[in-house]
């Protein structure tokens, strides 16, 4: 079995330049991700916007958890 210098030296070439570009890709990704994310996707929104989720704290309590898994059930939502 004949082992080629060569063909290693140019193996490891390929390997180490594929590595480096994965690495370039991915940092560049997240560079675009964090660019496209809102900075705070939970703040009250402004302007004619209206926040369609209200948490628990300030929800009227007139359903109970029992009455509110009834509701989802029977609604089927």
């Amino acid at each position: 079995m004949i082992i080629s210098i060569r063909k290693i030296g140019s193996l490891i070439r390929f390997i180490s330049i594929f590595a480096v570009l994965t690495m370039f890709f991915y940092i560049i990704l997240g560079w675009v991700g964090d660019w496209l994310t809102p900075v705070d996707p939970y703040r009250t929104p402004t302007g004619q916007a209206i926040k369609a989720f209200r948490p628990e704290s300030t929800m009227d309590s007139r359903y109970s958890p029992a009455e509110r898994l009834r509701l989802y059930y029977w609604y089927g939502e």
